[in-house]
């Protein structure tokens, strides 16, 4: 089925999607919606709704035509135009990965304000508290509520009420390039079909003999410190020696011993060979260029990106977690209604949502990564790939953001601190020093200025 036919199947049967009781796309049962009777008629102006979306890659099990996950967002729409008794019109506008402030804070208040947003928890969180994101109480039916994972939910509520609509998670974690690992004389590090935890020690053994044995121009692991882009990742490195990274109060607490070691193992790592040259002047994307050409032995991969790679990686958690056995994390994608002061527009948007989540077919297309939907896990587990590998890796999994209201504050001081680190301008003392102030005066001052959406 190629796309065309995803859009247009998304736009027929016209007769047969009248009501939101009715048959949607395949799907039956009827799809109890709220605010969806407000005597409205076809032929009366549609109502703008903005969606948008982040470039973002996005497979589906039983779709080969899907490679974006805007493609999906697209049809969503134009079966919701089609089901919706309310004349509504939904544009989907595709934006950067690294735009999400352009694309959603600049146009505040402008005529391109979002009113849907669909993208990554750690970069939606942030505007929860601006005080104009709604909360989603009213779209989480019984039957919704049940379908979704309770880990998900926890991530999605705020001070006890949903503001995030959680529909599919990755899991990141390390791989590691086999053939390179053999030419370093590390072949008992290498087993399939299993996500390894390697101790400390191991971790030494492994990043040195790299170093000593790798061709000219090829390196052991990834670092990057240029740019604030997958920066989550060095995050989860400073757990290596045992931090916690976040006290209990969710505040950074890297100035401990266990943070200072792991700063200072980033530090000697320059020395010893372990990055690329120059680290703190490279991009999580030129070390993915790096992995890719077969110039780099460890990067961080997720459960959707393995595959791409087949029997060619091996994988292992990052290094370290409060337990010494290794980290994961994972990052969950969803969606987001603003206010932009038009309560039918709310009200259509949430609309849309509560089509999406009673609806089994587009829920299926969640099917390519880890699905939010028990429903959807149970229909297509067994056709996504690594996917029981990775849940059985839940265990692992460590909250990179805590309770952080402000995120994308945070990022932006914490990559220039690790550039300076790499750089050789700071200890490690006065890098965890500097961390633990710049981040949490950034975090304390998101708590000072936080206002929710009642």
């Amino acid at each position: 089925m190629n796309n065309r036919g995803l859009l247009s199947r998304a736009m027929t049967r016209r007769s047969a999607l009248g009501l939101f009781g009715a048959a949607a796309l395949g799907v039956s049962g009827a799809l109890a919606l709220p605010g969806c009777s407000r005597g409205a008629t076809r032929s009366a102006q549609p109502t703008r709704l903005l969606v948008k979306v982040p470039r973002t890659g996005h497979d589906v099990v039983f779709d080969d035509s899907i490679n974006e996950v805007s493609q999906v967002i697209t049809a969503m729409a134009r079966a919701f135009e089609q089901a919706s008794p309310t004349p509504v019109q939904l544009e989907v506008e595709v934006f950067e990965q690294n735009g999400y402030d352009s694309a959603i804070v600049n146009c505040f208040d402008t005529d391109r304000a979002v009113d849907i947003l669909y993208g990554d928890y750690f970069n939606m969180s942030t505007y929860i508290h601006t005080g104009r994101v709604v909360p989603l109480d009213d779209v989480v039916s019984p039957a919704v509520r049940n379908d979704i994972y309770d880990l998900l939910w926890d991530l999605s509520t705020i001070e006890g009420r949903v503001y995030m609509m959680p529909y599919l998670s990755r899991q990141n974690v390390l791989a590691y390039n086999k053939e390179l690992m053999r030419q370093a004389g590390l072949e008992r590090f290498i087993r399939d079909g299993v996500i390894q935890s390697w101790s400390i020690q191991e971790w030494d053994e492994v990043l040195d003999a790299l170093a000593a044995n790798l061709p000219e121009g090829t390196y052991p692991m990834m670092m990057y410190a240029a740019i604030s882009q997958g920066d989550t990742h060095i995050m989860t490195l400073l757990r290596s020696q045992g931090s916690p990274f976040f006290n209990d109060e969710g505040r950074f607490c890297l100035s401990r011993p266990e943070g200072i070691a792991a700063l200072r193992k980033l530090q000697e790592g320059v020395a010893r060979g372990w990055w690329p040259p120059h680290a703190e002047n490279l991009e999580i994307e030129d070390c993915s260029s790096l992995f890719r050409n077969g110039q780099l032995a460890i990067y961080m991969l997720n459960n959707a990106s393995v595959s791409r790679y087949g029997d060619s990686v091996g994988l292992v958690n990052f290094p370290g977690g409060v337990d010494g056995d290794g980290c994961a994390t994972m990052f969950v994608s969803g969606f987001e209604v603003f206010d932009s002061g038009s309560p039918e527009k709310v009200q259509l948007a949430k609309d849309f949502l509560s089509f999406v989540y009673n609806s089994s077919q587009w829920l299926d297309y969640s099917a390519g990564t880890l699905p939010a939907s028990k429903a959807v896990s149970q229909r297509h587990g067994n056709a996504i790939p690594y996917y029981d590998l990775f849940q059985s890796n839940s265990g692992h999994v460590v909250d990179f953001t805590g309770s952080n209201p402000d995120t994308r504050a945070v990022r932006e001081v914490f990559h220039q601190v690790i550039r300076d680190l790499l750089k050789g301008n700071v200890s490690p003392e006065e890098a965890a020093f500097r961390l633990d102030e710049q981040c949490n005066r950034a975090i304390d001052e998101g708590v000072r200025t936080s206002t929710l959406h009642t």
